[in-house]
């Protein structure tokens, strides 16, 4: 549950900093609001724009290499936490519900990770412990295809041209059948092992 939760919130974050950092607009929203406003001016502020998507998708690789995704988790919070705070502070119609349940998914992720934040805090050497059960070479594997296979769908965008479409479906293809061979592994591991 917890590898899939990694899973989700990097691939929300993916679209978002890949349009980020090609320098697109992220929302076409009317600059007469203050969330128009606010997204035009976080748009001009150039380098800065591209810094918040540079950093959403190394968040994403790293809470998908499932090794370094404490570390994704720790930048996940923080990107979210400043996303959640404009969503209410700016009065988002219902957008704040989302980054609420973004905001608690994170939590949940570091709240998996206790034990490994704990020691970064203890004074005394403690012996290597198992904090949490090893992660199959699956999950690491399936986290670098699904990166992979968005950005290259994020890359082609919504073209229209024969190379385009195919790349799209095979990239599409590639998800999809590495989801359903991953869990399908997992499972059948996880019926022997009973």
């Amino acid at each position: 549950m917890i590898i899939h939760i990694r899973y989700l919130v990097a691939l929300a974050f993916v679209p978002s900093g890949f349009t980020k950092i090609i320098g697109e607009r992220f929302t076409q929203l009317s600059t007469t609001s203050a969330i128009g406003q606010f997204f035009e001016v976080l748009y001009l502020s150039g380098i800065y724009y591209n810094f918040i998507g540079a950093m959403q998708i190394i968040t994403a690789i790293l809470l998908m290499t499932q090794r370094f995704a404490l570390i994704g988790t720790f930048l996940f919070l923080a990107v979210t936490a400043n996303i959640w705070m404009i969503t209410i502070s700016l009065h988002f119609t219902g957008t704040w519900i989302i980054t609420s349940l973004m905001m608690f998914a994170g939590i949940i992720l570091l709240y998996w990770d206790k034990n490994r934040i704990a020691e970064l805090n203890s004074e005394y050497d403690s012996p290597k412990k198992m904090y949490a059960p090893k992660v199959s070479s699956i999950w690491v594997n399936a986290g670098i295809i699904y990166i992979s296979t968005l950005l290259i769908l994020c890359f082609v965008g919504p073209k229209t041209d024969l190379i385009s479409k195919t790349i799209y479906y095979v990239a599409l293809f590639i998800l999809v059948g590495t989801a359903l061979y991953s869990n399908l592994v997992f499972w059948k591991k996880s019926k022997q092992s009973k």
